[in-house]
């Protein structure tokens, strides 16, 4: 497995230009946190959601924050983004324990 990140922090360039859009907030108050799987397993979500782009991964014991959008999605809502989130972390064993999920 590589230590490339491919997807995160690759999406930059949405953030200005034509495409500009405005990112949201995903706050994840977490425990057990596996460090070194945790940036794979929040890339990942642009790997099964291709329509969205994550930058500004941020990773602590207690607490993983990124920013996630879509460029092509401009009607998206946080409610939306929750449920993708919710349904990620259903699908794909986080490598940590999750206490709380916030998207603003």
């Amino acid at each position: 497995m590589s230590d490339v990140d491919y997807n995160a922090e690759a999406g930059e360039g949405y953030l200005e230009g034509a495409s500009k859009f405005k990112p949201m907030k995903v706050e994840m108050k977490v425990s057990n946190v596996n460090k070194d799987q945790v940036h794979y397993w929040v890339n990942e979500i642009a790997n099964q959601y291709a329509d969205f782009v994550v930058t500004n991964v941020n990773t602590g014991s207690d607490k993983i924050s990124f920013d996630i959008g879509s460029p092509s999605m401009s009607d998206l809502t946080a409610q939306d983004i929750k449920f993708r989130m919710e349904e990620y972390l259903t699908m794909n064993v986080p490598p940590f324990e999750l206490k709380e999920l916030k998207v603003q």
